[in-house]
């Protein structure tokens, strides 16, 4: 499933010069990250479900610490990049760096007028989701709340 999702992303990224055959695919390639986002809240819920189902709670310190190593070396890589090589930047300007330290650079987005490292807005709905859903996962259990506030609850997150 990831690699159809990144398969989606690159088609509906790579421009003009897509062959006609594959145009119908690029149109609905940003479905990709939709699928990623599906895909992160499956794993990652299934994951703290287990942890609270078997401990009793949800290690938080474990788990941030986890989600910090997979994605943030990488991600800090790849800002420093764009923050030092201004040739990589695709857009008019680079936002403050603060937005992309804090994983807010989604918050008022321009996307008629793309900034440099733009597509970091994905990632930052991803960082934000992990924020919230163990918070979530641990109210809802640790307070046992009825279906009505549970039903609620899963709304507000979607």
């Amino acid at each position: 499933m990831r690699a159809i999702a990144i398969i989606l992303v690159l088609i509906f990224h790579y421009g003009r010069g897509v062959p006609s055959w594959l145009i119908p695919v690029q149109q609905i390639g940003w479905t990709g990250v939709d699928l990623f986002f599906v895909l992160s809240g499956y794993l990652i819920g299934h994951q703290l479900l287990k942890e609270i189902n078997n401990t009793g709670t949800i290690s938080f310190t474990r788990f941030y610490i986890k989600r910090f190593f997979r994605i943030i070396p990488a991600y800090i890589a790849v800002l420093v990049l764009y923050c030092s090589l201004p040739n990589l930047s695709e857009g008019s300007g680079m936002p403050p760096l603060w937005r992309f330290l804090t994983f807010t650079q989604n918050f008022g987005l321009d996307a008629q007028n793309h900034n440099s490292f733009s597509h970091a807005w994905s990632l930052c709905i991803e960082e934000q989701f992990y924020l919230l859903l163990p918070i979530t996962i641990f109210t809802i259990f640790y307070f046992r709340l009825q279906k009505g506030t549970l039903y609620l609850i899963l709304g507000l997150t979607v």
